[in-house]
């Protein structure tokens, strides 16, 4: 299926993201790639195309469950795709999940944003460049940067994506990116050249990325997939709302 559409058991007929979205309410974080999904920007997945109790949202690494658990759903959406997940929905879901998948567990945490200015003072040798065309090249050929354009095509980014990379002394070292986009926001995508990582690269370009969406009027969510991802965020000004648990499949 392309982006946006809505995979039912018999069909697209009768499903709207106004059925489904509430099936999401209570899940602790990752709003911002559901939002991005339910808006077109992944795959949402159904129990029944006419009357769902039951959904998977999909969006590049992440499959998210809501509503009543259904085997049969579990076993559609986790096999959409020869992939590792990154699941989160109901402990019966997730159970569901595990007796189909094996895997591990860990835990994000979820935040929202009071931002400071970090960018008063560059490092000598440091510039901010915007991902543009040549920039998106070089992230797709670039395994520690693939993620800040990889749920776009080229024209769908320039079209609605937002990025910065870290320039030093001639390289590209380190960036931050829409990982998805949704209407008013982005979710924040982090990323650092490992030979570059403890450097502060990462913060200065997750500021200015959050910056630039809050000049467009837009919110940045971030979830934390460790504590590194962590830090930085509250570096940025972001409280935490709520650590939580997923699976990665296998």
């Amino acid at each position: 299926l392309r982006q946006g559409e809505h995979d039912g058991a018999g069909g697209r007929e009768g499903v709207s993201s106004a059925d489904i979205h509430g099936m999401f309410a209570g899940l602790p974080g990752a709003h911002g790639i559901i939002e991005a999904a339910l808006n077109g920007q992944g795959r949402v997945m159904t129990d029944d195309s006419a009357r769902p109790s039951s959904a998977a949202v999909l969006a590049g690494d992440f499959l998210f469950f809501g509503g009543e658990p259904s085997e049969e759903l579990v076993r559609r959406a986790l096999n959409a795709g020869n992939r590792a997940w990154i699941v989160q929905g109901s402990s019966a879901f997730l159970a569901l999940v595990q007796a189909q998948r094996s895997g591990t567990w860990s835990e994000r945490i979820a935040f929202d944003a009071h931002l400071t200015a970090l960018l008063a003072n560059l490092p000598q040798g440091v510039t901010l460049v915007p991902i543009g065309a040549a920039e998106m090249a070089f992230c797709r050929k670039t395994p520690w940067a693939a993620d800040f354009v990889g749920m776009f095509t080229d024209a769908e980014y320039a079209r609605s994506g937002l990025g910065v990379l870290v320039c030093a002394d001639g390289a590209f070292v380190s960036g931050a990116s829409s990982y998805a986009t949704y209407p008013g926001g982005i979710e924040v995508e982090v990323d650092t050249a490992p030979a570059h990582r403890g450097y502060g690269y990462a913060t200065l370009a997750a500021a200015k990325l959050i910056l630039t969406a809050h000049q467009q009027g837009k919110i940045a969510t971030w979830d934390a997939a460790n504590e590194t991802s962590a830090h930085i965020a509250q570096k940025l000004g972001y409280r935490v709302t709520c650590a939580y648990q997923v699976f990665t499949t296998a």
